[in-house]
């Protein structure tokens, strides 16, 4: 259970959840594919933490703007 909460909480969809939770209690013979559901959620988590970052890097450009203006 505390796997399928870490999914959700990185934005893995429901659906996808629901199908990872059925292939896992498939068993062993669907390692592979649970393999590759995981695989294309970590690409996917990987560029939404790179975009992040780029947003987060604006916003403290943007705070150390207002920091030298209202100190100045």
């Amino acid at each position: 259970m505390g796997f399928i909460l870490r999914l959700k909480d990185t934005g893995m969809p429901l659906e996808d959840i629901i199908r990872y939770a059925d292939l896992r209690e498939c068993g062993d013979t669907t390692l592979a594919a649970r393999q590759a559901l995981l695989e294309e959620h970590a690409a996917r988590l990987q560029e939404r933490i790179q975009r992040d970052h780029g947003h987060l890097d604006a916003l403290r450009a943007k705070i150390a703007l207002y920091r030298q203006q209202t100190s100045a």
